[in-house]
Parts: structure tokens; sequence; C-alpha cells
């Protein structure tokens, strides 16, 4: 699961905390914070902490630097301090805070601390996010009706396709596809009007295997300006096993500085299906050099996958151990951590 419920961090972390007329540390630290320099915005909020400054806001930007650096035990603990050091009466901030440290229980693995977490939280705040990862916490346990109860309040009333995808992505991650596909198909009846909903309705029908459906959003998608939809558009080349319009695709997307990553990492799979190993590796870590957080996960998990095609398995193992260092949680490289152990 990675619903983006943190979006905008920096910018709700100054508006807590009033950065405007904070000490120097704590603005610094918003500042490297929104300019994703996590190390040095760790030390503006330790120096601001060390001040007597700000110090619950302080704590909470350490926290969101460590999320964003996907280092969640380093987070949940940061987020535990900013608590106990809030005032009850700051229902914004605690809610904040409650769903910041849910999400990295949920990241680490821990169901039950989310559960728990979440129940805290919507008993201030009824909100999806909530709600949502409540619900991915009970799919993760088995325990299905419940989940299914809290999956439904997210998509009430929802037209937001993310909100529909985002629930089929963790029934997937439990292997549990076809349950998920249901809430793809629900929200196959929003009607898309705009470059992004076509997006999403073409990324809807690219995980329901209807390629040639997905094509013609993302076409239209990519016409309307949607740049990004380009990405999902070499997928479905690529699952049609049409890889030389899949490469030209992703060699176009190297030309969007915000895509780069994603189109390295593409071009890594038109190379491992053509079995050209080596070249895979090198699109990877040219991806590597440009990736944030989030892709910078998917390309390290790829460069296992490379390895093991190519049947160094003493690479695929040493790196799926450096892999599930940063990402323990992570039930797919778990599972190859378990595989490579028996080559």
């Amino acid at each position: 699961m990675k619903r983006k419920i943190l979006a905008g961090a920096g910018v709700l972390l100054c508006l807590l905390g009033g950065c405007s007329s904070g000490p120097a540390f704590y603005e610094t630290g918003c500042e490297n914070l929104e300019q994703q320099n996590y190390t040095q915005a760790i030390e503006n909020f330790q120096d601001a902490v060390e001040n007597e400054d700000h110090e619950a806001e302080s704590w909470r930007g350490i926290g969101i630097a460590w999320t964003e650096q996907g280092i969640y035990d380093k987070a949940q603990e940061a987020f535990e301090t900013a608590l106990g050091l809030t005032r009850e009466s700051s229902r914004a901030m605690r809610k904040d805070l409650y769903l910041y440290m849910a999400d990295a229980q949920y990241q680490q693995g821990d169901y039950q601390g989310c559960i728990e977490t979440c129940n805290t939280l919507l008993k201030i705040s009824k909100g999806k996010d909530g709600y949502f990862l409540r619900g991915s916490a009970y799919l993760h346990l088995k325990e299905y009706d419940r989940a299914d109860s809290d999956f439904a309040k997210v998509i009430s009333r929802s037209k937001n396709h993310e909100d529909y995808i985002d629930i089929y992505m963790v029934y997937r991650s439990c292997g549990l596809n076809a349950d998920g596909s249901e809430y793809l198909e629900e929200a196959l009846d929003i009607d898309p009007g705009n470059a992004e909903t076509y997006y999403h309705t073409g990324r809807i029908y690219y995980y329901l295997g209807d390629y040639d459906r997905a094509k013609k959003a993302l076409e239209t998608s990519a016409g309307k300006g949607y740049d990004i939809a380009r990405i999902y558009l070499g997928k479905v080349y690529l699952a049609k096993g049409e890889n030389q319009e899949a490469r030209e695709t992703y060699e176009y997307c190297l030309k969007e500085t915000e895509l780069t990553a994603e189109a390295y990492n593409g071009l890594a799979y038109c190379a491992a299906a053509e079995e050209d190993y080596e070249a895979a590796l090198s699109y990877i870590q040219e991806g590597l050099g440009h990736a944030d957080p989030e892709e910078e996960q998917a390309l390290l998990f790829n460069q296992i996958v490379v390895y093991e095609k190519k049947t160094d398995y003493d690479s695929a193992r040493e790196k799926v151990g450096e892999y599930l260092e940063l990402y323990p949680a992570d039930e797919n490289a778990i599972r190859e951590s378990y595989f490579l152990e028996t080559r």
C-alpha cells in the first residue's frame, strides 16, 4: 500500500506550527522538509527541540522526514514523542499525528497497532484516510468483513478513482486480486471528463487486463497533456508484448524531469523482457540517481528481480538483504528472501 495520505506534509507542518513567527531552527527545518532535504531538516528540528522551541511540531517534522525516507520505526518514535507534548485540546495536531503514526505502524507490519491507533484517530475525526488504513490492516489480518466495512466508508459517494484503486492495491498485495477487482469495476461507473480521469480509467483497465481499452484511455489522457499517462501506456505495450513501442514511450518520458526515474524503471523492464540483464541493471542505476523515496523502492526491488533472472543468486541475496533493512515489512521481498535462501 502506498496511499498518499501524507501529501503536502511540509506545508501542513508550517501551518500547524506557525513557521512565520517561529524561531530560525524551526523555520529552516520547514524549508528543508519542503525541499526534501530530509537529513538537514532532521538536524534543524533537533536543534529546535534542544532550544525548547516548537517542540511538538519539531518532533512531528522529524517524524515526517523519517517517513519520507521509509524509516518507519524512527518515524513512529518521533510521532509518539510529539503526541506526548501535544495538548488534548489541539485536535487538528493530534488527528494529524495519529494518522502519521498509524501509517508508520502499518508500514512496519504492526497491523494490530495500526488498528488501535486508527480507533483513537476515528474518535477525533471520521476521515476516509483513517478508515482506509484500518481497513487495510484488517485485510492483512484476514478480518475480511471488518475490512469491507471500512472500505465501504472510504468509497461512500466517492467520485475519486484513486479511492477505488488504492483499495484494489491493498487486496492485490494480499493476493486477493479477484476481490479487489470488484472495486475497480465499480470505479468504471465514474465518467472520465478530463485528462486525469482518463488516466485513472486507463490504469483501471490495465489492472483488469483489458489492454485495448487501457491503451485508448491512456492515449486520450496523454493527448490532453497528462504526461504521466505515458508511463502506464508503456506498461500496456509491455503487457501486449510490444516491446519496441514500450521502449519508445519510456524514452519519450525521459524528457520530463518528474518522470525520469519511472521511465528508467520502464526501460529496465524492456531490457529484462529481452533478457538483456546488464542493460536492465544499468537503467536501474540511472533511475536511482533521479528517484524519490517511493520510486527508489520500486527500482531497488526490481534490481533484486533482475539479479535473480540472470541467476546471480549471490548478488540477489545481498540486494534483498539490503532492501529488507530499508523496507522490513515488504511481504513480496520477504517471499523473495525465502526463495533465494534455497538457491
